[in-house]
């Protein structure tokens, strides 16, 4: 499993991060977030529905506000999105 991230710095320069393994899903998980996706979106329906549970049984979780789940731009059905 690899994933390419492609860029640009501060500078204007051209950027490339190749990531495999444990790194392939850092990397795939930052990009998430500059997508708006988080890694409850990446979840089967069975681990969604389980951290949907444990979410709303938190402290923090506000009824008024409940997290929505979005679908990645860039989703392929793959796990984290890798083999792309």
């Amino acid at each position: 499993m690899n994933v390419v991230a492609k860029g640009f710095n501060s500078y204007g320069d051209p950027v490339q991060v190749v990531g495999t393994g444990l790194m392939a899903r850092c990397v795939q998980h930052e990009t998430d977030h500059l997508d708006g996706v988080l890694f409850l979106d990446r979840l089967d329906s069975a681990g969604r529905k389980e951290a949907m549970k444990a979410i709303r049984e938190a402290d923090w979780y506000d009824r008024g506000a409940p997290p929505v789940v979005k679908v990645s731009p860039h989703s392929t059905g793959n796990p984290f999105g890798l083999g792309r």
